[in-house]
């Protein structure tokens, strides 16, 4: 699914604006919501000051409960949201309304009161929510002193007591030891701004229709940039794209020829070095260029090399010819009692006719090289050809104690292939295996029908030296031969093996060989069957 650079670059885009768009839903609802505590808390900041002002919470005597009761019914009734409490300084709840028993908390911390109550300025300041064990809320709070003065009254108080004990100090000087020596409140009035009622309306306008209209106009507006970046992708990596496609049709082309598909860039501004993306193009142009040209070469000096050898296998086919009619004829004519010219005779025919052979299979090899032979696939039973190669070859064997056989595994079907060509291909696998085997051994060959893939399974085993397993990959180069025969040079051409490959890959088959030094080598085939 995440094949291609393109859904992968997707999938980025994707995930990193999903998670900027939870991410800036998360800031912009947090700082609304800081936003709201500040506007609420400011706008009530001095709420629990009047309400200490106008109503006589505490007497002489104590708490005046009357009065409390009084104003909590008034607050329940101007705002539900809002929910008072008297607190000790301790932090000890004396008095509050709480008439579903949702109090949980008697005792709440002091330092936010402190704080607001010296330096009111950094809003939002929030405190303890004596009806949840760890929540918080914004607040607005007031020190309680008897009878219901204010702590403006005491500061007051404190200062004319201190006139008339020192007339001669100056009004600031009283008003700052009036501030020093401020008695500490009996209580304080702490009204919560925002309680549970408020809580539970927030919710629901939180999931209401206005609310998911701003997440979803939120999310139009990540999803709007992503897709002008998605945009912006494909607009930079079209050139990328149309190289992509231009190398995949220079590839199905063999690499011979530089499609109109392959994008070839401005070479203009490629000297001048201003785009990075333009020089690859006239870089990859270039190289295809260069490709196709070193192929026509190489293609053209194989023609040449092909050539060469054909004609001078068609040369020298005739001069030998002529060679060798003359030496049988001149074998003939001379007298049964002239031993040493008649092995002289013996030998140059004997050479005469191996370097014939040579000349056949390296013109042979050459046709096959240039694609001018072709298959001519008739129906046939395998085992009787293999019967009449293992005939001809038998004298062969005899001369070195060899033993041929023939195994087969159930009945056969007929072959569908050309039977010169494999009648070849078995000469040449039979011949190597005699030459490779050791004296008195055995060369078996293995055929069996293998039904799933409807051909024949064929193998040649020799019982030789094994071939090294550095020297398999070459095997089936011409000319080459394995580092350790070189005893058998003047045996074989070393063209055989590279023959018999080529004509199998004429029938789509293929050769394999599996080889233990010092036990022997496999050679494994198939042909296909009718």
């Amino acid at each position: 699914m995440l094949n291609t650079m393109m859904a992968k670059v997707a999938a980025m885009v994707f995930a990193l604006f999903a998670a900027l768009g939870v991410l800036l839903i998360s800031t912009v609802d947090d700082s609304a919501r800081a936003l709201q505590l500040e506007a609420n808390q400011k706008l009530h900041l001095a709420l629990a000051t009047n309400i200490a002002k106008d109503s006589p919470l505490w007497l002489d005597q104590g708490l005046a409960t009357k009065s409390v009761e009084n104003a909590l019914h008034t607050m329940m009734l101007i705002g539900p949201a809002m929910e008072l409490y008297i607190v000790a300084p301790d932090g000890q709840l004396l008095n509050y309304s709480d008439p579903e028993g949702k109090v949980v908390r008697k005792t709440i911390n002091m330092m936010p009161l402190q704080k607001f109550l010296k330096d009111s300025s950094m809003l939002p300041i929030v405190g303890d929510d004596p009806r949840s064990l760890t929540g918080q809320k914004i607040f607005s709070v007031a020190p309680l002193y008897p009878n219901n003065r204010s702590s403006t009254e005491v500061a007051t108080s404190v200062t004319n007591n201190n006139s008339g004990n020192d007339s001669g100090n100056n009004s600031s000087v009283n008003n700052s030891v009036a501030s020093e020596s401020l008695p500490p409140p009996v209580a304080y009035l702490y009204i919560i701004i925002g309680g549970q009622q408020y809580d539970s309306v927030y919710a629901m306008l939180d999931s209401s229709h206005f609310a998911r209209l701003g997440v979803s106009t939120i999310l139009a507006g990540v999803a709007l940039c992503g897709l002008l970046m998605m945009l912006l992708f494909l607009l930079l990596t079209k050139p990328l794209r149309q190289l992509l496609t231009g190398l995949a049709d220079f590839k199905a082309r063999d690499f011979l020829q530089v499609p109109a598909s392959l994008p070839t860039g401005n070479s203009a501004l490629a000297k001048g070095n201003s785009d990075e993306l333009n020089q690859l193009l006239c870089t990859v142009h270039d190289m295809a260029q260069r490709i196709v040209d070193l192929f026509q070469h190489m293609i053209s000096n194989s023609k040449g090399r092909q050539e060469l050898i054909t004609h001078i296998s068609h040369d020298l086919r005739t001069p030998l010819a002529s060679i060798r009619g003359y030496l049988e004829r001149w074998q003939l004519s001379q007298s049964a009692t002239d031993a040493e010219a008649k092995h002289c005779v013996q030998i140059a025919l004997r050479n005469c006719s191996q370097l014939e052979h040579m000349v056949d299979e390296l013109f042979e090899l050459s046709r096959l090289e240039a694609n001018v032979v072709s298959a001519n696939p008739e129906a046939f039973p395998l085992l009787e050809l293999i019967d009449d190669i293992l005939q001809k070859l038998q004298l062969k064997a005899q001369a070195k104690q060899v033993q041929l056989l023939c195994h087969s595994t159930g009945k056969l079907p007929l072959a569908f292939a050309d039977i010169g060509h494999i009648n070849r291909i078995f000469i040449n696998l039979l011949d190597n295996a005699i030459r490779h085997s050791h004296i008195a051994s055995q060369v078996v060959i293995n055929v069996s029908f293998n039904q799933a893939l409807q051909r024949l399974d064929i193998g040649v085993a020799d019982s030789g030296d094994g071939i090294p397993l550095a020297d398999l990959p070459q095997l089936f180069e011409p000319y080459f031969r394995a580092s350790n025969q070189d005893q058998h040079y003047q045996q074989g051409t070393g063209l055989g093996l590279a023959i018999t490959k080529r004509l199998l890959l004429l029938h789509g088959a293929a050769i394999h060989v599996e080889s233990t030094q010092h036990v022997g080598s496999v050679f494994s085939f198939w042909i296909p069957v009718e």
